[in-house]
């Protein structure tokens, strides 16, 4: 790979690895926002069908990292890492959710209060999805900071 092909790939990278952090924000935002869903359990799932999306674009640009040379510099390591523990945050965050939807699954549970146990899952979940977005912004400034040549 030639330095200047090397140099785009790695600026198209830190672009989408800004551009998911600014996502995963955003969804953190939205989970710590009241809901008024008339079935609190599919707006969970939907939730979690979120996160895994990000999670799945998060695991490639992971690859893409990886793949960016033949032997990772330690800058791409460092960036790595990071998205490694957005990822942690984001399964977190993903079990977070599915624990409660499991709870709900439960046929005559008791639970009383279905809008405020979803609405602690989602909670913990934007705490996480904060975490991860956090984590994804430092890959980023990571990449930024690579040598061009």
């Amino acid at each position: 790979m030639t330095a200047i092909v090397h140099h785009d790939a790695t600026a198209l990278l830190t672009s989408d690895l800004q551009e998911e952090s600014e996502q995963i924000q955003a969804l953190a935002r939205s989970l710590d926002l009241p809901h008024r869903a008339l079935d609190p359990a599919r707006l969970l799932s939907s939730n979690l069908l979120h996160v895994l999306v990000h999670l799945a674009t998060v695991s490639a640009s992971a690859a893409a990292v990886v793949d960016a040379a033949e032997m990772p510099s330690p800058v791409h390591l460092r960036a790595l890492a990071r998205i490694e523990s957005a990822q942690q945050s984001m399964l977190s965050a993903g079990g977070s959710m599915s624990t409660v939807l499991d709870q709900l699954s439960v046929p005559d549970s008791g639970i009383t209060d279905t809008a405020g146990l979803v609405q602690a899952g989602r909670l913990r979940a934007s705490v996480l999805l904060t975490s991860a977005s956090a984590h994804l912004g430092a890959a980023a400034a990571a990449l930024r900071a690579t040598p061009a040549g």
